[in-house]
């Protein structure tokens, strides 16, 4: 993670794998995934059909030291609706000592041919809360390990016992609200590393709340074990958070930390979050608007739209010329570069749909240009003209009912009343009557 070392030490390993082709992004499980924990290794496998299982190259291996595999444990969170991140939390034997790389031998970790281990299907199972068995392993995103949990449990009997011991009467301290000492106009610095929220807090207060408690660690931060919900707090003062919500990313829980410093004469708290992915965030924590991006120049813009890549930009630019050339295979190449670095451009998504409409006649190919223009939709509801590609695309498959509703929604988000499409919708009603009073080829009439 970044909170390590420079800015060497930030690695995104990016792992491709087919899953099984009968899953989509929404019936993925917990299940589909076994991780392995021993003290010099990990083991990464997914589910690739009904029982096989198949290593996850790059994460399979000998670990460079020795980890902890009590406290060692994964989640899955659904990343915007449109892709799994898997984050694995691994904590190490011997704290304190930074590794130069995580695995032993990355070539190693990185053969295509390793043989599987079969006790790899005995890692044990346990019950969630809902009822459902999952790996050992796996920890729910929205909640914390089952180790930081006993501890917390030891705490509360250590505290009762420490009550009971205390005799003498405690003076009652002051109740401090947060809203006597931060000031709620927040401020947000961000980049492909980390996220970072300050706010002022009122100098006489901030001094008078560290002599009446006689610390100056006064705030709480609970972010749970997926890293995508935060609750940011005053201690004593809990139902009035600083921040609280779902977070536009996920981020590392244990990197984030919070101090304060004085700027411009006043002190300032400041919350420091290290970013699991380097994308950017639309908004920080959700309903909080004065925390979210706005567009106030084109390039603010094409970060709202998914694009903020440098190289991916380009590739988009040439994309865009080549498809405004008629050399639509390369413009699709193009794209797919743009999407491979940015994969949260729905505009990019919804190009490639449009180049690949002008070649594309194999039932299959056009299904995939059906996931592109319905990706676009899951990143940007409010996208007409991917509503346009999908009725399209839903007419070559002779799916008009569906096409028509496409169409006819994507008409009412489009302000601009446009012509075209009233002529598309009555395309599509002419090919639906053509293509149900087809001359149908029957048995009796065939040659053996």
């Amino acid at each position: 993670p970044p909170y390590e070392g420079g800015g060497g030490s930030r690695q995104i390993h990016k792992i491709t794998s087919d899953w099984d082709s009968r899953k989509g992004v929404e019936d993925l499980t917990p299940n589909d995934m076994m991780i392995k924990f021993t003290e010099r290794s990990i083991e990464v496998c997914k589910r690739g059909g009904s029982s096989s299982w198949h290593m996850i190259r790059g994460l399979h291996g000998p670990t460079y030291q020795q980890l902890n595999r009590e406290k060692c444990y994964w989640t899955m969170t659904k990343h915007g609706g449109r892709y799994w991140l898997i984050s694995l939390e691994l904590v190490k034997k011997t704290p304190g000592k930074l590794w130069s790389r995580l695995m032993r031998d990355e070539r190693e970790a990185n053969r295509p041919n390793m043989k599987f281990d079969k006790d790899m299907q005995r890692t044990p199972m346990i019950m969630d809360k809902e009822g459902k068995f999952v790996p050992s392993t796996y920890c729910h995103p929205g909640q914390r390990p089952k180790y930081e949990t006993q501890e917390d449990d030891l705490d509360e009997v250590l505290i009762e016992e420490l009550e009971m011991l205390e005799d003498q009467p405690q003076q009652e301290q002051k109740k401090w609200r947060m809203q006597d000492l931060v000031d709620l106009r927040y401020g947000m610095e961000e980049s492909t590393l980390s996220m970072l929220v300050s706010v002022r807090l009122d100098p006489e207060k901030w001094r008078e709340i560290q002599r009446d408690l006689g610390t100056s660690d006064v705030f709480g931060l609970d972010i749970p074990f997926g890293g995508n919900h935060i609750k940011w707090y005053l201690k004593g003062d809990e139902d009035s958070p600083i921040l609280a919500g779902r977070l536009g990313g996920c981020v590392w829980r244990k990197g984030s930390r919070m101090h304060v410093e004085m700027r411009e004469g006043r002190p300032t708290l400041e919350l420091y979050m290290p970013k699991q992915t380097p994308e950017p965030w639309s908004y920080v924590v959700e309903g909080y608007h004065n925390l979210s991006r706005t567009a106030y120049d084109p390039y603010q813009q094409m970060i709202l739209d998914g694009l903020w890549d440098d190289e991916a930009i380009e590739e988009k630019a040439k994309g865009d010329e080549y498809f405004r050339n008629g050399e639509y295979r390369s413009a699709v190449a193009c794209y797919s570069r743009t999407l491979e670095r940015n994969p949260d451009s729905y505009i990019t998504l919804t190009n490639r749909a449009a180049a690949k409409l002008a070649f594309e006649g194999e039932k299959f190919k056009v299904e995939e240009i059906l996931e592109d223009a319905q990706r676009a939709l899951e990143i940007n509801p409010q996208w007409y003209k991917a509503k346009f590609r999908e009725g399209i695309v839903l007419c070559k498959l002779h799916r008009y009912d569906e096409a028509i509703w496409a169409l006819e929604e994507g008409q009412r988000m489009d302000r601009s009343s446009h012509t075209g499409w009233e002529e598309e919708i009555s395309r599509v009603k002419e090919e639906r009557v053509q293509w149900h009073n087809r001359k149908k080829r029957s048995y009796l009439n065939d040659v053996e």
